[in-house]
């Protein structure tokens, strides 16, 4: 089995925090959990929220945006 994640350690990463705040922050560490129906990555952060999901990380502060604000975008 192969497992691809997005970041690696010391990538920054953005993110919605538990208080919905978008916020920044560096991957301290991964983990990868495997089952029987999904594999699942997540990040670790240097300051923020214990971790992260892969499918709720962006490179850049832009594809944040874009994933909060995409319906938005489609009504104007």
């Amino acid at each position: 089995m192969q497992v691809n994640n997005k970041f690696n350690i010391g990538d920054k990463v953005f993110f919605i925090d538990n208080k919905s705040k978008a916020k920044c922050d560096e991957v301290m560490g991964i983990v990868i959990s495997v089952n029987a129906n999904r594999t699942r990555v997540s990040y670790t952060l240097k300051e923020a929220a214990p971790c992260v999901d892969e499918e709720q990380a962006f490179a850049t502060e832009s594809d944040l945006r874009k994933h909060v604000f995409n319906d938005l975008i489609e009504f104007v």
